[in-house]
C-alpha cells in the first residue's frame, strides 16, 4: 500500500517555484505537524517554516524556499526527525509508526524517519552510504586497535586515504566537511600509539578562518575538541581565564584565549568562549546572571554575525526556567501575595481567560487537585490584561486552590516562557522545577495524563 501511495504521490504534477517539496506519509497520532530550520548548530535554535495537516490517510505536503544544503525537523508535540535538504529536489518520507511508551519523557524525542526514491546524488543518500561504510570497516578492523596497534593504524590511514579518492573531489563543499569531521569524531579520535597528536588534530580541523554554524559535524567536533578546556591549558592562562569570569569580563575571557597556541584567531576564540561560559553555568562556577551578562557581550560584539545570532538565541533560552533550576519564592509569595504550602508539590497552571481549552479542561483539573490535595498544591495563574467572562467564572467554581494574575512583562512571566495554554510547570517542596512543560490532567497523545508522574514521586 506504501509503495502505491509513494508511487502516485511521485507523479503527482509539482510545483518547483519552491526550491524544496517534501511529500509525506505520517503515521504519528498528530493533527498536525511543524517544519522547522536549525540554522545554527549551535544554539540549535529552530526556525519555524511551516505548519502542515496530514490529511485522513497520512499524507502531507510542504513547499519551501530554501536555496542551501540545510538542517531540517519534522515534530509534533512529542517527537522530532530530523533530515538534511538540498535545493530543487522532491523528498518522499514517511514518519513511522511508533510504539507506545510507558514512562513519560518530557523533551521530543528523535525519530528515524524513512525516504522513499531518495537520488544517488541526494546529500542524505551520500551521508548514510558514507557512514554506513565507515561503521562497517571500524567494526571490521577495531579489534586490532588493542592487539596489533600498528597494523590499526595502517587499516586507518587506508580508509582515510579511500575516502579522500572517493570523497575529495566532490564540488560540495557541505559534503566533503561532513565526511571530514565524521572522520574526525570518530576514526582520528581513537587514543592509539601512532595516531594524530593535538597538533596534527588543531592543524587539520581547526585552523579555518571563519566557522561554518550551519555545519553540525563542525560544530560538534570543535565542541569535543574544546570541552573543559580551561582544564587543559597553561597554568598562567588558566589564572587568566579564572579572573575573567570572577570579574565577569567577557573581552578579558576572549584576549586569554587568544594567548592558547590552539585557538586560532578571533573567531575561534569567541566561541571558545561561549563554550566556556556555558559549562561554567552548568558546573554552578557562575550564575545565571553572570551568564546572561557575559553572553550580551558576544551578542552585541562578536566578530561573526552567526555568532551574534547564536549568543541571542542562547540568552533567550536562558532567560527561562530549567529543569533542576530553583523557583525564586518570592515571585510567588512576595510579588503575588500567594500562600505557599511548604510540604507539597506545586502544580503551576497556566490559564488564559475565554480560552475554551482552558476552560474544558477545568473539570478534570478541579478532580486531580481533589485527588491530590494532601499532597499537591495547584496554582493558577493568569495575564492580566485579559477579561474574565461568565464561563471562566463558573469554570473556577470549586476550585479550592490560589490563583492569580501575572503582569506578562513580569521577571515571573519570562521565566515561565509560556506560549501556549493550558500549560503547567511541576515543582517539589523546596520549588525546585521537576517538569517545564509538565503534563496535564487530560490524555495526552500516548494517554498519559500527570497522574504518572505524581503517582512516582509521591511513592518515592
Amino acid at each position: 500500500m506504501k509503495s502505491a501511495l509513494f508511487s502516485f504521490l511521485f507523479l503527482l504534477p509539482g510545483s518547483f517555484l519552491a526550491q524544496v517539496e517534501i511529500l509525506g506519509l505520517s503515521f504519528w497520532q498528530s493533527p498536525s505537524l511543524d517544519i522547522y530550520e536549525i540554522p545554527n548548530h549551535l544554539s540549535k535554535e529552530k526556525k519555524p517554516l511551516r505548519s502542515v495537516t496530514p490529511d485522513s490517510m497520512g499524507i502531507f505536503k510542504a513547499l519551501l524556499d530554501i536555496n542551501e544544503i540545510t538542517t531540517l525537523q519534522i515534530c509534533d508535540q512529542n517527537n522530532c526527525g530530523i533530515f538534511y535538504v538540498q535545493p530543487k529536489t522532491r523528498y518522499l518520507i514517511e514518519l513511522p509508526q511508533l510504539e507506545q511508551e510507558n514512562t513519560y519523557i518530557e523533551d521530543q524525542q528523535e525519530v528515524e524517519l524513512l525516504f522513499y526514491k531518495l537520488d544517488s546524488t541526494d546529500i542524505n543518500y551520500q551521508i548514510l552510504g558514507f557512514e554506513a561504510w565507515m561503521d562497517n570497516y571500524l567494526a571490521d578492523i577495531y579489534q586490532l586497535k588493542d592487539i596489533r596497534s600498528n597494523e590499526f593504524i595502517i587499516k586507518i590511514r587506508e580508509f582515510k586515504a579511500q575516502a579522500a579518492a572517493i570523497y575529495g573531489q566532490q564540488d560540495e563543499s557541505f559534503l566533503t566537511n561532513y565526511i571530514k569531521y565524521s572522520i574526525g569524531l570518530t576514526i582520528d579520535n581513537f587514543s592509539v600509539v601512532g595516531g594524530p597528536t593535538k597538533e596534527d588534530k588543531f592543524e587539520f580541523y581547526l585552523q579555518t578562518d571563519s566557522i561554518d554554524y550551519k555545519h553540525p559535524k563542525l560544530l560538534e567536533y570543535a565542541q569535543l575538541f574544546y570541552q573543559a578546556y580551561d582544564g587543559q591549558v597553561s597554568q598562567a592562562l588558566r589564572q587568566q581565564i579564572d579572573r575573567s569570569f570572577l570579574t565577569t569580563n567577557t573581552k578579558a575571557l576572549i584576549e586569554a584565549l587568544l594567548g592558547d597556541p590552539f585557538v586560532y584567531n578571533q573567531a575561534w576564540a569567541e566561541f571558545v568562549a561561549v563554550q566556556q561560559i556555558l559549562e561554567h553555568e552548568q558546573n554552578g562556577r557562575i550564575s545565571k546572571l553572570q551568564t546572561l551578562e557575559m553572553l550580551y557581550f558576544l551578542k552585541e560584539n562578536a566578530q561573526q554575525l552567526q555568532l551574534k545570532e547564536a549568543t541571542r538565541a542562547l540568552i533567550e533560552q536562558n532567560s527561562s526556567l530549567t529543569a533542576g533550576q530553583i523557583l525564586d519564592k518570592s515571585l510567588l509569595v512576595e510579588d503575588l501575595g500567594l500562600r505557599v504550602q511548604n510540604d507539597q508539590f506545586i502544580y503551576l497552571h497556566h490559564y488564559i481567560p475565554g480560552n475554551q481549552k482552558c476552560i474544558a479542561e477545568m473539570i478534570a483539573l478541579k478532580r486531580l487537585a481533589e485527588r491530590y490535595k494532601d499532597k499537591v498544591q495547584v496554582i493558577s495563574l493568569y495575564p492580566t490584561d485579559i477579561a474574565w467572562t461568565l464561563a471562566d467564572q463558573k469554570a473556577f467554581e470549586g476550585a479550592n486552590w490560589p490563583r492569580a494574575a501575572v503582569q506578562i512583562s513580569s521577571p515571573l512571566w519570562a521565566l515561565l516562557d509560556w506560549s501556549s495554554a493550558p500549560s503547567y510547570v511541576l515543582l517539589d517542596a523546596n520549588l525546585k522545577v521537576i517538569y517545564l512543560n509538565a503534563l496535564g490532567p487530560l490524555p495526552n497523545a500516548r494517554t498519559q495524563t500527570i497522574d504518572l508522574i505524581l503517582h512516582q514521586l509521591i511513592q518515592q
